[in-house]
């Protein structure tokens, strides 16, 4: 090969590579558009309560949704991670580990909730609550010393990263030394059950979710002790992969956002009262937590 064909052959390369570069979008716009949510409690149940705001959506973005079914919270984060999930629903502490990986993951949306009897009405913020049974003799948490509890899922906030931390400091040890056993439910509605059947002596769940157990019937107030609560925790964000195109986000963010029948319907479901703007610095703290 002469050093004219070489050099012909060379821009050849550099053309097709540049062509190539340019014909590579810039960000993703996918159809349909994959949703799914970390299991806070019955899986089939949440997705039944949030159907009224898919359908909002697919009528808002003129696409279809798919949802991808999580076994588990890390499920979700993976799934944003490989770019296999779009949007997604997660707890805080699921949120900060997948934008602690991905610092393109964004938090965009909360809601606010009904009161109950643990949950102020129209909070943005709940507890890690410290619970067991009423007739169970244990008054305060030194009585638990030794004794068995129950967390939700490692990437539950107040499930357990919120118990790790706040709690083990207050009792300067950690949770698995200061217990005599640690089992993991997989839900805060399991974690309940738990303490409830005596299968545990304490768990720790979050407030609003001890609150629907009590609107449901599925526990009495008058069955459980508080022990500890946690500081405020800011509610579960609603998250999108940072790939996606800015006019979808934009356009996702306004169909949260918009007084709908729908949104209004999924929201009393989760006994929601209305969804506000958050941005990622609302969870830094949780973020700095899970870096330590």
């Amino acid at each position: 090969m002469n050093r004219m064909t070489r050099l012909l052959a060379g821009l050849f390369l550099g053309l097709h590579a540049a062509l190539a570069h340019a014909a590579a979008p810039a960000c993703d716009d996918p159809t349909p558009l994959r949703f799914s949510l970390i299991p806070r409690t019955d899986l089939a149940r949440q997705l039944e309560d949030h159907r009224p705001l898919l359908q909002h959506l697919e009528q808002a973005l003129g696409r279809k949704l798919m949802v991808i079914q999580p076994s588990s919270y890390s499920t979700v984060i993976e799934g944003l991670l490989a770019g296999t999930i779009d949007l997604a629903s997660m707890g805080p502490a699921s949120y900060s580990i997948a934008k602690n990986r991905d610092p393109s993951i964004t938090a965009f949306v909360t809601w606010t909730m009904q009161g109950g009897t643990f949950v102020k009405a129209g909070a943005y913020t709940y507890h890690s609550l410290l619970i067991v049974r009423h007739d169970s003799g244990l008054k305060d948490i030194a009585d638990l010393q030794g004794r068995s509890v129950s967390l939700t899922d490692p990437a539950s906030t107040s499930g357990a990263v919120i118990p790790r931390d706040e709690f083990g400091g207050q009792v300067g040890k950690r949770l698995k030394n200061y217990f005599g056993r640690v089992t993991f439910s997989g839900s805060h509605d399991r974690s309940i059950e738990v303490v409830r059947k005596g299968y545990a002596d304490a768990a720790f769940v979050a407030s609003e979710h001890l609150d629907e157990a009590i609107r449901q019937g599925r526990i009495d107030a008058r069955e459980i002790r508080v022990l500890w609560q946690s500081r405020p925790i800011p509610h579960d964000p609603i998250v999108f992969r940072g790939k996606l195109c800015p006019e979808l986000k934009k356009r996702i963010r306004q169909a949260f956002l918009a007084d709908s029948p729908y949104v209004r319907a999924m929201l009393a479901n989760v006994r929601g009262e209305r969804f506000i703007p958050v941005t990622d610095a609302d969870y830094q703290h949780l973020r700095d937590l899970l870096t330590r």
